[in-house]
């Protein structure tokens, strides 16, 4: 379930909520990585978040692998956007 607080966030970002409830796949859950041993978001909402990175160039694929790479743009990004500091 999604906050009023969660809906603006998305409004912001451009992410349809109501065309993601709609799929299939699972909305949003946690899900940890079985190769880096760590959790990160899946589901729909995951997927419009991953989508929102590569669309602006904050994350890129690292060759040869299903890691991915944080730009310097994405850093400023997704400070400035999710108050966070990629490591």
């Amino acid at each position: 379930m999604v906050t009023p607080d969660g809906e603006r966030f998305f409004a912001d970002l451009h992410i349809d909520l109501v065309a993601l409830e709609r799929q299939k796949r699972h909305f949003c859950r946690p899900c940890l990585d079985w190769s880096e041993r760590r959790p990160h978001l899946a589901g729909v909402i995951g997927r419009a978040i991953c989508g929102f990175a590569f669309a602006r160039g904050w994350v890129r694929r690292i060759d040869g692998t299903r890691a991915l790479a944080i730009t310097p743009p994405g850093t400023i990004g997704f400070r400035e956007r999710f108050g966070i500091r990629p490591e």
